[in-house]
């Protein structure tokens, strides 16, 4: 297996074992063709979109501006949709995450650039400010949204980094498991169980290939 990474192109560092289909290692997907021609070409026979991917992974073709809506459904109803097509313990992780997420811009509000606040408030959000965010190095103000989630913001062009069901709705499209769309980062015991990962096998960092 290293021998068909090496023939790729990839130093040890870059090879890895996951699921092709997450938001992060879509751009990968051409290795397939590259490491195994016949896994490749059983892939795109079932998979569908698995050609497209591989070929616009690294483009914004796949952006987040660009996902749309199947007809009948609003973001909201189809992220619900989507949480009801998973298994219990992933939809659960979702559920869990967009929740917190909820929580935190109703009560808390995130650190948003001026420029954003002002785009905000000329398309009629219903935002407050409430103090200052620790969490950004400029200080920035905290926006706190008074009412229902928005179910999407493709009216503010400023930022993506706001609150929307569309938004949930786009970590489940891109298999981000931990919704680092969102602005989540790994939980404790997640980046616990990686650095011992990385510990493990760093040695294979310094292995060269034929050696």
């Amino acid at each position: 297996m290293y021998d068909l990474y090496y023939k790729a192109g990839l130093k040890p560092s870059q090879m890895r074992v996951a699921s092709p289909f997450n938001d992060y290692s879509k751009d990968s997907l051409n290795l397939y063709r590259v490491i195994d021609p016949e896994i490749w070409t059983k892939l795109v026979g079932r998979v569908r979109g698995a050609n497209f991917a591989s070929i616009y992974g690294r483009t914004k073709a796949m952006g987040y501006r660009n996902v749309t809506l199947p007809e009948g459904h609003t973001w909201k109803s189809y992220t619900m949709f989507l949480l009801d097509t998973l298994p219990v313990r992933l939809r659960n992780n979702y559920v869990k995450k967009f929740n917190t997420s909820i929580q935190f811009w109703h009560e808390t509000g995130g650190g948003l650039d001026e420029e954003v606040i002002r785009e905000l408030e000329d398309h009629g959000y219903q935002i407050k400010r409430n103090g200052v965010s620790n969490y950004t190095k400029k200080k920035k103000s905290r926006v706190v949204f008074i009412g229902k989630i928005p179910d999407n913001t493709d009216d503010i062009k400023s930022s993506k980094d706001i609150p929307s069901w569309k938004r949930m709705c786009y970590c489940i499209l891109k298999n981000d498991h931990t919704c680092r769309f969102m602005g989540f980062g790994l939980t404790r015991q997640q980046q616990k169980r990686v650095d011992v990962i990385r510990e493990k096998y760093k040695s294979l960092e310094e292995i060269e290939y034929g050696v």
